[in-house]
């Protein structure tokens, strides 16, 4: 299976998993042009920004560089810029990793 394919089918994985758990899901693959944030989701006044990482077989050490955190928190803060009824939720940014064959992982918080 291709590496994009494989991408886009972890981030539906993702929705599904999220939606089983009540969130309402806001976008997919939002973009902005300082960056990208595969899910955005809502629940109970708390909306969270999800990185969804795939990998076929290996886990990497560092799985979200800093770079990419940076440019993750900051099209999160042009979403928030931009969607003033949030103002005054909490925020949070979670990463789930999508194994083929494994359950996935998902780190509430991440950073």
């Amino acid at each position: 299976m291709k590496k994009d394919y494989f991408g886009i089918i972890a981030e539906y994985i993702c929705i599904i998993i999220y939606k089983l758990k009540f969130y309402q899901i806001l976008h997919h693959r939002k973009r902005y042009y300082v960056g990208e944030i595969d899910i955005i989701a809502l629940c109970n006044k708390e909306i969270v920004f999800i990185e969804v990482k795939a990998r076929s077989s290996k886990i990497d050490d560092r799985f979200v560089s800093f770079n990419q955190q940076r440019r993750i928190t900051r099209a999160a803060e042009m979403f928030l810029s931009s969607n003033s009824k949030y103002r005054n939720y909490n925020i949070r940014f979670d990463l789930v990793i999508i194994r083929s064959y494994k359950l996935p992982i998902i780190i509430k918080n991440a950073w």
